[in-house]
């Protein structure tokens, strides 16, 4: 009942703009006569975003060209279209949606961490600079609509290894495997800020370990806040602020971490032409991290993925040794993939 209500009033409001601004009607006539369509034979388990979304496509000839003083026209940003469109099969049993990027890359770095290993290998330099590094990350709805709000309880699981598949000295093994479990509050609700769009938040808990035992065991607990910002039609920025819940000295395999991996990082995503490319920051007292990935389609599965990481805290075994580390190969997705 509530999303049918919230689909009738998203209706009532863009017809009244084409009312009120007659400048935009041209290119608005065709949205709200197609939103105003839409309510009527939409069920209770379509969303606005859904709508705005598909109508947006469907006049794309009558708002995608600005003509001389036809005022502002309605366009659909990256960041709604992949909302959107996941919000479509979110609902559908069997189905799990992307998290983070899912990727696999062939990578190279500068000089691997091989202070952890040496005890337990009995080698003086037992990693190789080549190794493997693939993520797999999805989510699924726990609860959406909770108590008729605009909030969705999620959870959702990222797991991202690194695999010495050359060492055979080793025999091949997994260097490091990262878990990272959330459960969390979000709201996909649009708000104007200061020129840009408030495209939604997070918040929720987060924990992240590698599954081993000592010497080697490492993990943390946080809670995590994100706000994601759409500025113009291809471009979002992610803002990402945590606090670590504490940790008794006995227990606690990450000892100072924030000074290696802060409070926080900066995410800018930019999806222009197919490309998708970004760029995060994480400023610490240590060193400010930074991580450059470029994204393109080859198929309708598969894009090619590159990636540059320069810093502190790749992998939690890593979270004080800086690494550099460049990588290529191949992802399922990315945050935003402008068709």
């Amino acid at each position: 009942m509530s999303r049918q209500v919230s689909l009738a009033n998203a209706a009532i409001t863009v017809i009244a703009m084409s009312v009120l601004l007659p400048g935009s009607a041209p290119a608005q006539d065709g949205l709200s006569q197609c939103l105003s369509e839409a309510v009527q034979g939409a069920d209770g388990s379509v969303t606005v975003g859904e709508l705005r979304a598909d109508c947006a496509r469907k006049t794309a000839d009558d708002v995608g060209e600005v003509k001389p003083d036809t005022g502002p026209v309605y366009e659909v940003s990256a960041l709604d279209e992949r909302q959107a469109a996941l919000e479509k099969v979110e609902g559908r049993p069997f189905v799990l949606t992307p998290h983070k990027p899912s990727y696999l890359l062939v990578t190279q770095m500068a000089q691997p961490n091989h202070a952890p290993y040496v005890a337990s290998t009995g080698v003086n330099e037992p990693l190789n600079d080549t190794e493997l590094k693939f993520q797999f990350s999805v989510k699924a709805p726990v609860w959406r609509d909770m108590f008729g709000s605009e909030l969705d309880l999620y959870m959702a699981f990222s797991t991202t290894a690194w695999w010495q598949v050359a060492n055979d000295e080793l025999s091949a093994p997994f260097r490091e495997t990262n878990y990272e479990p959330e459960l969390f509050l979000r709201s996909v609700a649009d708000h104007d800020f200061l020129g840009m769009t408030i495209a939604g938040w997070q918040l929720g808990i987060n924990h992240e370990s590698n599954g081993r035992t000592e010497p080697l065991s490492r993990g943390w607990n946080r809670i995590m806040g994100r706000l994601n910002l759409e500025i113009g039609r291809d471009l979002a920025i992610q803002l990402r602020a945590w606090h670590r819940i504490p940790q008794s000295a006995d227990v606690d395999g990450n000892p100072r971490i924030y000074r290696y991996l802060g409070y926080g990082d900066i995410r800018a995503v930019w999806a222009p032409n197919k490309n998708t490319l970004t760029a995060m920051v994480r400023p610490t007292t240590e060193k400010t991290s930074f991580e450059l990935t470029w994204s393109y389609p080859v198929s309708r599965v598969f894009r090619v993925y590159a990636q540059y990481y320069n810093g502190y805290g790749e992998s939690l075994i890593d979270y004080d040794f800086d690494i550099e580390r460049w990588g290529i190969g191949f992802a399922f997705n990315d945050y935003l993939m402008s068709q």
